[in-house]
């Protein structure tokens, strides 16, 4: 099957010969292309960029394209342009983040696309300048996981780089509030309810948890771990909730250490469990409450998120829920493609990885006492 940018390219040649266009001419805008072929902005620029190739017409920034003539001979070293994917996020490309950038990879290449990866940091500046650097090589398409996404609204400066950027954006992560580009996450809302019910199903009332606040995953997981200790009539006890942001981890990375060594300071109400958004905090914690004389699970039950490489081998093995890494890139990358291509709907699209927990060996089940 021809792919649609093919076809729209095939037939605005018709047309120039059917319309009688001369020299010299302008074509409808990018906009007109778009509503007349019912097609994707990338696509339609990936025809006019064949046909400027080709020497059919000719495109002036900020003027539009205007009709050169007639086909002219294509050289036999013609020029190709590479096809470039940009993929950034801002957690420095470690923890689970090679495993999604395989997976992104593995599935751009098998069409002919390169992969450009950038990292932000913490750092919404820099934040913004990686986006603009992307775009200035020429990327055909962006798969975005933003700095402090759960802060980003309609007019933050990343979002409307978005929106001006004419590519397709996939963003990973970024769920519930992003309603303007395709996305692809963990039901994280979900995964924090399931976290909470299971360690109140092995008895413990007094859970804590830690998270981090200004990204999406962590708000959401924190939302669904309190539905569950509601319904369970268990009061959510402000000491055992622990929180950090962009700018805590600024100043001190360990986040998950420093935290729990604050839940863990009062004897009277110290939890007998802790939820922690993810394995890295989790792991941290693991220092923490060991330093405090503990012991994991007798004296305190841990539970993470991401089924990190190292949490199968840390004393006790770390329970937690599964992370599809792998399936999470191949997925973004995919949903992007077909936007390339042309060959889906414009609407924007979700696709939401169902949490599975790995049961090991760091909870302990109160009932059984």
């Amino acid at each position: 099957m021809k792919p649609k940018y093919m076809f729209i390219k095939d037939h605005l040649t018709q047309r120039f010969e059917k319309e009688s266009f001369i020299p010299g001419q302008k074509l409808p805008t990018e906009q007109d292309l778009v509503t007349y072929y019912d097609s994707s902005r990338t696509t339609i620029r990936q025809s006019l960029a064949l046909l400027e190739e080709e020497g059919v017409i000719k495109r002036i920034h900020g003027s539009g394209s205007y009709y050169n003539g007639e086909t002219e001979e294509v050289c036999v070293e013609e020029k190709v342009t590479p096809k470039l994917i940009g993929l950034l996020n801002f957690f420095q490309l470690d923890y689970i983040y090679p495993e999604i950038i395989r997976g992104i990879e593995n599935t751009i290449s098998e069409e002919g696309y390169s992969l450009v990866v950038a990292s932000s940091d913490p750092d919404d500046v820099k934040q913004t300048e990686v986006i603009k650097r992307l775009l200035d090589q020429g990327i055909d398409g962006l798969i975005l996981e933003p700095n402090r996404n759960l802060q980003i609204m309609k007019d933050h400066p990343v979002l409307k780089m978005v929106e001006e950027s004419g590519i397709p954006v996939v963003t990973t992560h970024w769920g519930i509030s992003n309603k303007r580009v395709s996305t692809v996450s963990n039901d994280d809302v979900q995964a924090g309810y399931e976290a909470g019910r299971y360690l109140i199903e092995r008895g413990h009332k007094a859970i804590g948890i830690l998270y981090k606040e200004d990204i999406q995953a962590g708000h959401d997981r924190y939302i669904g771990f309190v539905r569950a200790l509601e319904e369970a009539k268990i009061e959510v006890d402000p000491s055992m909730i622990k929180t950090f942001d962009n700018s805590d981890e600024i100043h001190h990375p360990r986040q998950g250490y420093i935290k729990t060594k604050e839940m863990l300071l009062d004897q009277q109400r110290r939890p007998t469990a802790i939820f922690y958004f993810n394995d890295l905090t989790a792991l941290q914690g693991y220092a923490a409450i060991r330093e405090q004389g503990l012991r994991i699970p007798d004296d305190i039950s841990v539970i993470g998120f991401d089924n990190f490489n190292t949490t199968e081998m840390v004393d006790p093995p770390l329970t937690t829920f599964e992370h599809p890494k792998y399936d999470l890139g191949k997925w973004a990358a995919k949903i992007l493609l077909d936007e390339l291509a042309g060959t889906r709907s414009r609407l924007p699209m979700k696709m939401i990885f169902e949490p599975l927990l790995i049961e090991r060996e760091s909870v302990k089940d109160l009932t059984r006492i």
